[in-house]
């Protein structure tokens, strides 16, 4: 047998490994990190005994325990519905009209409603509910289908223009795309659309405008061009305007056409937070003056 040669310095046996005159020590590793490691192991080995640990064939080993942090996230999440549940109660039934009026019910949980109108609602419409080009302002007293409680909750539910077979309809023609008018005919009618909110207009050409107004735009709009709540056709006469009021805006509006989408939302939010967003654009409404 052959002795291992050993460093001269601490009288360690050397490894015969040499890298450009530097040798290795034979130094065994240390009891202390030994014991840690068995240590480890059996540790390691009981969680498998005890707890949810590797793959079967069509299962898992569950362990002795019977511990599952799914089933503990189910347990939590069914603790936190039922505390929703009990605190947002006073909206599962009531008539809608009388909750609006319920001045204790905006201040206990309008803050809370906020957030669930922010999460779903303030991209389009903005957090300050004022919305932009194309988004309609929930703040004034401009609505389409009616400021009527039940009316904004079904607009909520069903959506406009939506995938859903009971959603609000409402479309205006491209009367320039589509060839309906000439471009004669769509600038006379811009004008009269001008009139109407007693903008600056060509009066002229907005007389020509209101017969090609009786005979294309009235069924919608109405006569006198003050909308109507049955098609969802805006108001022409105030100052409003979801896509401009400008000469242009109104134009290309005439030319293009529009067909705005809002999502229904009964298959995202439940009956409580559906009614819960309807009482707090109320209720913001109601503090704007409107």
């Amino acid at each position: 047998m052959s002795v291992k040669e050993k460093d001269p310095v601490t009288g360690t046996a050397l490894t015969g490994h040499e890298w450009d005159g530097i040798t290795e020590l034979d130094t065994p590793v240390p009891w202390a990190a030994r014991w840690a490691l068995w240590v480890s192991i059996a540790i390691a080995a009981l969680f498998w005994v005890f707890y949810p640990s590797f793959p079967l064939v069509t299962d898992y080993a569950k362990g002795l325990v019977g511990y599952s942090s799914r089933a503990e996230v189910g347990r939590v999440l069914a603790e936190a519905d039922a505390q929703r549940a009990m605190n947002f109660a006073p909206f599962a039934n009531g008539d809608i009209a009388a909750l609006a009026g319920d001045t204790a019910l905006e201040t206990r949980y309008s803050d809370a409603i906020s957030k669930l109108y922010a999460d779903n609602c303030s991209a389009c419409h903005r957090v300050d509910l004022a919305g932009q080009t194309g988004f309609p302002n929930l703040r004034d007293a401009h609505w389409l289908w009616s400021g009527a409680p039940e009316e904004i909750e079904y607009t909520i539910r069903h959506g406009i223009n939506a995938a859903d077979e009971d959603t609000r309809v409402s479309q205006m023609p491209a009367f320039g795309t589509d060839q309906l008018l000439d471009r004669q005919q769509i600038e006379d009618v811009t004008e009269f659309v001008l009139s109407l909110s007693e903008g600056d207009h060509n009066a002229v050409a907005a007389g020509r405008g209101q017969n090609v107004f009786a005979e294309n735009c009235a069924g919608c709009h109405g006569d006198d061009g003050r909308g109507g709540l049955e098609s969802g056709a805006p108001d022409l006469g105030d100052a409003a305007w979801l896509y401009g009021g400008s000469r242009d805006d109104i134009h290309d509006s005439i030319y293009r056409g529009r067909q705005g989408v809002m999502p229904a939302w009964k298959n995202r939010l439940d009956d409580k937070q559906i009614r819960m967003l309807t009482l707090y654009l109320l209720w913001q409404a109601d503090n704007a003056g409107n």
